[in-house]
């Protein structure tokens, strides 16, 4: 299936997958934050220590989660304005597969790839 096949039925799947994925998210954050307010500073040196890592993860962990709630937010928005699936960098099209795969993309492979091979030359 290209993208050019993707039928109404293959776009409400995945504005369903969408909201499954952004409530996912929600719900993370909002355990993580019940989590932080109960989580005292008493104890010694190597809890504390461990609770320092465990927070550093968690921390890291809600911002890759802000990032990809950002970009689920962008696909929503792009269902309901009829530009969905249009590569962000080139216009073409982006694969049905790859927006099963990963239905927030904004890219089409061909302009990831070259993003990422860009990437790769200033590292």
């Amino acid at each position: 299936m290209n993208a050019t096949e993707l039928s109404a039925t293959d776009l409400e799947n995945l504005k369903d997958s969408l909201l499954i994925q952004k409530g996912s998210i929600l719900n993370k954050s909002h355990e993580f934050i019940a989590e932080q307010s109960s989580i005292s500073g008493a104890g010694d040196e190597a809890e504390v220590a461990s609770q320092d890592v465990a927070n550093n993860i968690s921390i890291h962990l809600q911002e890759r989660d802000r990032t990809a709630l950002y970009a689920i937010e962008r696909a929503l928005g792009k269902i309901s304005d009829g530009t969905y699936g249009q590569c962000e960098a080139c216009g073409e099209l982006i694969g049905a597969r790859r927006l099963q795969a990963r239905p927030f993309t904004a890219l089409c492979i061909e302009c990831m790839e070259e993003q990422e091979s860009q990437a790769n030359l200033f590292q």
